[in-house]
């Protein structure tokens, strides 16, 4: 594709840039054949963890920083604002999209998890290993894929007002990044563009009912649970998944020891990146409340999660219009880091109790509706 497209030139350039900032992450990589090797690697690359838990960051953040400089940013498929369907991805983000579906394809084999990696996931101790569910017989034999989106033990996720239909709460293990009003003409305004409603929902026959609304961000870690849970007790209305980029935003940032590290965007107004949520691989979940109207959820996959996967009893429930209860799994993430975006009518009248930065663990209260009498 690079030779094809006469590219060479710009992604030496690309790379020769990326390697001159200095960071640790890009130490081994100073030429386009050291990059070429590096996404080589990856490809089949079974994953495993330092002990800070950061690792798998760190390989994924190399591969976007080098995609990131400015020489190469414009063969990707922009950032902004557009009517569904999308236009069709550029040949870059269509090859990324295909390369995190091959990473997937292996994750999705035994040959993903073997022992010496595995313990690496006991040894991270932002993993929280033990706190989950293991399979008869251990992991061992089972793909990557399966290791990622375990299970926690029984009790382990206790779901806060569980009889109150106005206690709103999380839906997934994430840290709040903060709320945005919805117009009354279902836009809502980051960094200054227009993103609408419409997009986000792939043209929903439910899109419209979220004006004047509020939309919430929150944002995963690789180490987080990677299963999403019904904020609220209702009625499935739809569930279905949005196809769309792979995009991840890289700054560099000092770690604990001083070493210019690569680090992640993740916050929705973030500077060159704000409203990827837009354009990402998506699920929709929507899930209306007798009580307080249309909740939709959005488990929206990052950078290699090249998979969100809802279960087919949603996708039944959605069929037949049938309830699912506050704290029931409504979907899941595959490798990589992940988000999670929630819209509420404005009859909701919701009130947000979450503080930015802060982390929550699914089925602990973030927010309070108004419920209608």
């Amino acid at each position: 594709m690079i030779e094809h497209n006469n590219w060479k030139d710009k992604f030496e350039q690309a790379v020769h840039d990326a390697h001159e900032t200095g960071v640790e992450d890009m130490t081994n990589i100073s030429s386009l054949t050291d990059y070429y090797n590096f996404l080589n690697y990856l490809v089949l690359w079974v994953p495993r963890e330092n002990e800070t838990g950061t690792l798998v960051y760190n390989m994924l953040c190399t591969t976007y920083f080098v995609l990131d400089q400015k020489c190469v940013r414009d063969f990707q498929s922009p950032i902004k604002p557009s009517s569904y369907p999308p236009p069709p991805l550029t040949e870059l983000s269509q090859w990324l999209v295909d390369f995190a579906n091959a990473m997937g394809k292996f994750l999705d084999t035994p040959q993903s998890l073997t022992e010496e990696s595995l313990q690496t996931f006991y040894t991270a101790e932002n993993y929280n290993v033990d706190a989950y569910e293991v399979p008869q017989g251990g992991w061992l034999g089972h793909t990557f894929n399966e290791f990622f989106a375990r299970k926690f033990k029984p009790g382990t996720r206790p779901i806060d007002g569980p009889h109150n239909p106005a206690v709103i709460v999380s839906a997934a293990d994430s840290t709040f990044d903060g709320c945005w009003d919805i117009n009354t003409d279902s836009l809502v305004y980051l960094k200054g563009l227009p993103w609408t409603v419409g997009e986000l929902l792939a043209n929903s026959q439910y899109a419209d009912d979220f004006a004047g609304g509020q939309f919430m961000h929150a944002f995963l870690a690789p180490y987080d649970y990677h299963r999403q849970h019904a904020p609220i007790d209702g009625k499935v209305l739809e569930a279905k998944v949005i196809p769309g980029q792979t995009y991840l935003e890289v700054v560099i940032k000092k770690d604990h020891k001083g070493k210019r590290r690569l680090n992640p965007v993740r916050e929705l107004d973030a500077p060159d990146s704000a409203g990827y949520q837009f354009c990402q691989a998506r699920g929709l979940i929507i899930i209306e409340s007798p009580k307080i109207g249309k909740v939709a959820v959005l488990p929206v996959g990052m950078c290699q999660v090249s998979s969100v996967v809802i279960p087919d009893c949603i996708k039944q429930k959605a069929k037949d219009k049938a309830e699912v209860k506050k704290g029931e799994e409504i979907s899941y993430f595959q490798f990589g880091g992940s988000d999670i975006v929630l819209l509420f009518q404005a009859q909701s009248k919701v009130k947000i109790l979450a503080k930015e930065k802060q982390h929550y663990r699914v089925g602990e209260q973030i927010a309070i509706a108004h419920v209608a009498e």
